[in-house]
């Protein structure tokens, strides 16, 4: 598997495009817009042309903006607080959404039929992209102040469509590989640093190069007749010799 940030992305768009609820927001914001009829599309296209043209756009957007933000915010997160990475990277896409929005309506109405010239139609596009990456942060639930119930700060380091419970954690390269429920994000960081920010999430080190969170894990197996750990998602997780005592202890006949 290629574990480089841009395949990691992909990953999560192709996550998001099965969510069923991913797919019932698109369809009601093309409805809206499409009945709405903005920028001069109301008086220019019937109803059904409008609804039409209004979903490839939502759409078309939608999944190039998500595409592009989430690999930005996924850079960005752990250098600045969320807000600025929200808008940092919900602005970016811009340029990239009017080259969409412009191809479309010169198919649709024609050169010179996007009513504004590109760089005003840039502007809109990340001044839109923004605002809605923006305040998607701000409506994210905080954490609970009950300790128990606080989440692990290695959360706060995904993009919000992964976050969920954490499975496990494996080295790549230079990043560390987090993989939730939600599926896998790559993050900058070591691993030793990576464990310590699953607090506190009971789990534990078996590998150099893995860590494993206690309820995720199916059962001992071996692997090429070494021990090993087969977790609830299928995956297969090598113990080394100096893990083992350890892997015993917490109750796998490793």
């Amino acid at each position: 598997m290629n574990n480089s940030p841009w395949q990691s992305t992909l990953r999560e768009l192709q996550g998001l495009s099965r969510d069923a609820r991913f797919w019932t927001v698109l369809a009601a914001i093309a409805l809206i817009v499409g009945l709405v009829g903005p920028f001069g599309t109301y008086q220019r296209l019937d109803v059904a042309p409008r609804l039409a043209y209004w979903g490839v756009i939502v759409l078309s957007t939608a999944f190039a903006g998500t595409l592009l933000v989430g690999f930005v915010e996924r850079l960005l997160r752990p250098r600045l607080n969320k807000y600025a990475a929200a808008l940092l990277a919900g602005a970016l896409p811009g340029p990239l959404l009017a080259a969409i929005v412009a191809l479309v309506n010169i198919v649709v109405f024609g050169p010179g039929g996007t009513g504004f010239d590109l760089v005003t139609l840039g502007i809109y596009c990340a001044l839109i992209s923004a605002a809605v990456t923006l305040v998607s942060a701000v409506l994210e639930r905080p954490a609970r102040t009950d300790p128990a119930h606080v989440p692990p700060a290695l959360l706060e380091r995904l993009p919000r469509p992964q976050r969920g419970p954490i499975r496990r954690i494996s080295v790549a390269d230079h990043y560390v590989e987090v993989t939730t429920d939600k599926g896998s994000s790559l993050i900058l960081m070591r691993l030793s640093d990576a464990i310590r920010e699953t607090a506190p999430v009971a789990g534990l080190q078996v590998h150099r190069s893995h860590w494993v969170a206690l309820d995720a894990v199916r059962r001992s197996t071996r692997q090429n007749g070494r021990p090993a750990l087969e977790l609830d998602d299928g995956s297969i997780v090598p113990v080394s010799r100096t893990y083992l005592a350890a892997v015993r202890a917490a109750g796998f006949p490793v």
